[in-house]
């Protein structure tokens, strides 16, 4: 079948409406013999007799109809996407993505400094351990880890990823470590979330490998598939903790934890902001960007990547 033309669609569902062309003429700003034209050329790329012409009025025929009926519910379904969509570009509500362990460690507890910063900006915060689509799970914008985001769009690195040991005050006074090795001898808790690592362990394995602590087993010890988890545990006393920066830098700073040695793990992963080139401009994302950015200098200045030209 012919491509059919869109603006003859458009033309004939107004002059059904009417069942005029003079009207719709007056309607659509142009002359009774340019619809009147438009209307044979549908009619001719369809194969189909529109309208009953009498000689003063026209009436629907039976095909005519049916295509006037479903003409009126597909424009007004258009409208009202189009409605939404420009709702949703002037809206200041964002969709947020977030890992949920960065959420719960690092997003959440200073989420009230946000609403002092911008009373207006609303969020919808979705905690999410897998690799964002924004387009099929309408998300806005996204807080992710360089490991497991590869999607196109605006990305700003926001703070370094170092992994180092962690864990509670009182463990530590009860199990003294003088040195990497003495780990051999207190359970090891471990973060097995995907981070695409040859294995589960390979985050331990590659912090003892570079402190050379030999014969230290960090199979042996308790797993858990979120990183907040393992740092509660270690919170809890229950072992020694491989913690990220985000989620360990604020229990470090209140005193929940300590770093039984100095030594981190850097192999230059990031956590990102991350949207679609479209929706960078829009303020409420400038909003929560310039925030992020502030949070993320002010608390962890050593750890920040963000440079104010990134906005």
């Amino acid at each position: 079948m012919k491509s059919i033309p869109l603006a003859g669609l458009g033309t004939f569902a107004i002059a059904a409406r009417h069942l005029s062309f003079t009207k719709a003429a007056q309607e659509m700003h142009l002359t009774q013999g340019a619809v009147s034209q438009q209307i044979r050329q549908l009619e001719e790329r369809l194969g189909l007799t529109l309208f009953i012409r009498y000689h003063r009025r026209l009436e629907l025929t039976v095909a005519g109809a049916r295509l006037a009926v479903q003409l009126n519910h597909s424009f007004s379904e258009i409208n009202d996407l189009i409605a939404e969509l420009q709702d949703d570009e002037t809206s200041n509500i964002l969709t947020v993505s977030v890992m949920p362990s960065f959420a719960t460690k690092w997003l959440i507890p200073r989420l009230g400094s946000l609403q002092e910063a911008y009373p207006d900006l609303q969020l919808r915060i979705q905690a999410n351990d897998r690799e964002v689509n924004f387009q099929r799970d309408r998300i806005d914008v996204a807080i992710v880890h360089s490991h497991v985001h590869h999607s196109k769009g605006h990305i700003v690195p926001l703070m370094k990823d170092k992994v180092f040991p962690v864990c509670s005050p009182a463990f530590l006074q009860q199990r003294p470590l003088s040195q990497p090795s003495d780990l051999a001898q207190v359970p090891l808790l471990n973060d097995d979330s995907e981070w695409r690592f040859s294995s589960p362990y390979a985050e331990w394995e590659k912090w003892l490998s570079r402190v050379n602590a030999k014969n230290v087993k960090p199979s042996r010890g308790i797993s858990f598939n979120r990183g907040d988890l393992a740092v509660q545990a270690a919170i809890a006393g229950q072992g020694v903790a491989l913690g990220r920066t985000p989620l360990v830098m604020d229990d470090i700073q209140q005193g929940r934890l300590v770093m039984p040695f100095e030594q981190t793990l850097d192999e230059g992963h990031a956590y990102l902001f991350a949207c679609p080139e479209m929706q960078r401009q829009r303020e409420p994302v400038q909003q929560l960007l310039a925030w992020l950015v502030e949070e993320c200098s002010r608390h962890s200045p050593q750890d920040a990547l963000t440079l104010p030209h990134a906005l």
